[in-house]
């Protein structure tokens, strides 16, 4: 729980530090796309400092491309 408010507090911190250097210069589109960055990362910790499973995207690159592998492997036979 300690991890989870020092996390959100850094986050915070972060985005106070860079959000408005970006709206001065009205780069609205990276402020959205830093902002969605910002959260999944903040998000993603959080995750790991409860300890829960999150999976690989290594595990969705293997998922999608097995099966053009064993089609590439039987066509080389």
């Amino acid at each position: 729980m300690i991890m989870t408010m020092v996390i959100l507090i850094i986050s915070a911190g972060i985005a106070f530090a860079f959000i408005p250097k970006l709206k001065k210069n009205k780069e609205t589109k990276t402020i959205v796309i830093f902002s969605i960055f910002l959260l999944l990362g903040a998000a993603l910790n959080i995750g790991v400092s409860l300890r829960l499973r999150i999976p690989s995207p290594l595990d969705l690159v293997t998922y999608i491309f097995s099966p053009i592998r064993d089609l590439i492997i039987s066509l080389t036979k």
